[in-house]
């Protein structure tokens, strides 16, 4: 019974909302602002694609 006293404890707190007393709850700020640009950066192009395989893979018909 102990047990489960406690266990009901755990859950009601766990899911307990932490407000602010104006009735919001707290959330964290976001700091990042999209689109994400390196002005900084050289203007080169992205790396293309290769294959990781130099081989023709053959598949049963």
């Amino acid at each position: 019974m102990i047990f489960a006293v406690v266990a009901l404890a755990v859950v009601g707190l766990g899911n307990s909302n932490s407000s602010t007393g104006e009735g919001s709850t707290l959330r964290p700020q976001s700091t990042v602002q999209y689109p994400i640009r390196f002005d900084h950066a050289p203007a080169a192009q992205a790396p293309q694609p290769r294959p990781t395989v130099s081989y023709p893979i053959r598949w049963e018909r």
